[in-house]
């Protein structure tokens, strides 16, 4: 079974972290805010990096005798 790192658990609660912000409500008006694009581009390289990890892992797995 694979373990995940504790990089790669804080990458996600990051992962989730962003999420969330992005999912708020506007406070104002129906319009996206700075904080949410900013949180949106976040999430992107965030998430590319727990695609790589996962990645990673699975090949190192599937590689094995």
């Amino acid at each position: 079974m694979m373990a995940r790192s504790n990089s790669l658990l804080r990458r996600y609660e990051k992962l989730n972290k962003l999420h969330s912000e992005i999912m708020q409500k506007p406070k104002t008006n129906s319009r996206q805010c700075n904080k949410s694009v900013l949180a949106f581009k976040s999430y992107i390289k965030t998430y590319r990096q727990i695609v790589c990890v996962e990645n990673e892992d699975s090949k190192f797995i599937h590689a094995q005798p």
